[in-house]
């Protein structure tokens, strides 16, 4: 029977199946096809406020956060702008009566989005690599993570994460406790992740490393030791949450993640030289401008989370593919002698199309009903 929940989700199907057949031949999303959603989306969620399907509240959440979770892939790395687009119009257009009788987790449907999106992709891709890679290379893999220069320096700065996560968390806590306002535990780690992010952000703007590691960390310390009962149940039940998020952050976005880049720069990429680039091709290492002593220095950096900010970061390994305009800016340099540290080489990623692996956490949120491990609850 056709009704208003069923029209969206055909209307959703086409936007992705298109957008899946252009990503596949032409190696793009369209504009037409990613803000043609967004503002099918934007409409429908003005429709969900005015037919009482959702709140004014939930919906800018829906909006916002969506919008942040892409953002965020995009600062990453993970997704190019027509990826983006993409997904935050996915957001917009599900319809909330959807996952009606779900949880806090399951109506927030970028949060379902994303999970049904990256765990299958990521575990697909995961065995692709450990199917492929020999045993010498998975060995390296590792050994590798250990080699790094900056490896216990990485450790150390996200202990002062972890700290500096708690400590906000606390923070926001006591201001709710004081204010007597109560927010789902769900939106509670969206506010209290998205000011982490923000912190971070800043510190790593204006270089405020030291700030944030011997003056605002042990405050926020001393605040948490305050503020808590020192028992075993008080510390659980206050921090036990962000101390899981966090030891997923490290454990993925840390070991795991530099694991697999290692395995796949093994296995996937290939160095090319730079007078070889051609346009449709996908960096797999940075080249950064260092001035040392007054002198502009190129350095490759690898694999990193890029700051698309960064004026310094000459190429980065933003997920989109190389323009023209890039190409003959790296060849320039590399023809007058910039880049003789690194012998004008470059590694070079096979390009992926993420259009249908999001076409796949659609088909997995609508079926499921939110995110796919619901099913075996």
């Amino acid at each position: 029977m056709l009704n208003h929940q069923n029209l969206l989700l055909g209307t959703l199907g086409l936007f992705c199946l298109y957008a899946t057949y252009t990503d596949i031949r032409e190696r793009k999303i369209t504009n037409l096809c990613a803000y043609g959603l967004i503002y099918a989306g934007i409409l429908s969620q003005i429709i969900f406020i005015l037919s009482g399907n959702t709140t004014l509240l939930k919906s800018l959440i829906t909006v916002t956060g969506g919008f942040g979770i892409v953002f965020a892939l995009y600062w990453f790395g993970i997704f190019a702008a027509g990826d983006a687009k993409l997904f935050w119009g996915i957001c917009l257009l599900v319809p909330p009566d959807l996952f009606s009788g779900g949880n806090a987790l399951t109506q927030f449907v970028p949060a379902s989005l994303a999970i049904n999106t990256f765990v299958p992709y990521f575990l697909i891709f995961t065995i692709y690599l450990f199917t492929t890679s020999t045993g010498g290379q998975k060995l390296r893999a590792l050994t590798q993570i250990y080699q790094m220069d900056d490896f216990f320096k990485k450790v150390l700065d996200m202990l002062f994460r972890l700290i500096l996560l708690l400590g906000l968390g606390q923070v926001v806590n006591i201001l709710f406790t004081w204010q007597d306002i109560r927010v789902d535990p769900l939106y509670f780690s969206i506010l209290v992740l998205s000011l982490f992010f923000a912190v971070n952000y800043l510190v790593s703007k204006f270089s405020l490393e030291k700030w944030r590691n011997y003056i605002i960390c042990p405050i926020l310390f001393e605040i948490m030791i305050l503020s808590t009962p020192f028992t075993l149940r008080a510390w659980s039940q206050t921090y036990l949450m962000f101390l899981k998020l966090y030891l997923i952050y490290i454990a993925v976005f840390l070991f795991l993640r530099l694991y697999i880049d290692n395995l796949d720069s093994m296995v996937l990429d290939k160095e090319i030289d730079i007078a070889d680039l051609e346009e449709g091709m996908v960096s797999a290492e940075q080249i950064v401008k260092e001035d040392r002593d007054g002198e502009v220095a190129y350095q490759k950096t690898g694999f990193s989370l890029p700051n698309v900010l960064n004026e310094n970061v000459v190429l980065t390994t933003l997920s989109h593919a190389l323009s023209k305009e890039k190409i003959a800016e790296l060849k320039q340099l590399a023809q007058d002698g910039c880049f003789e540290a690194f012998e004008s080489k470059i590694r070079i990623q096979q390009s992926l199309c993420f259009a249908p692996i999001i076409l796949l956490g659609v088909v997995l949120t609508v079926l499921c009903q939110g995110p796919f491990f619901l099913v075996f609850q």
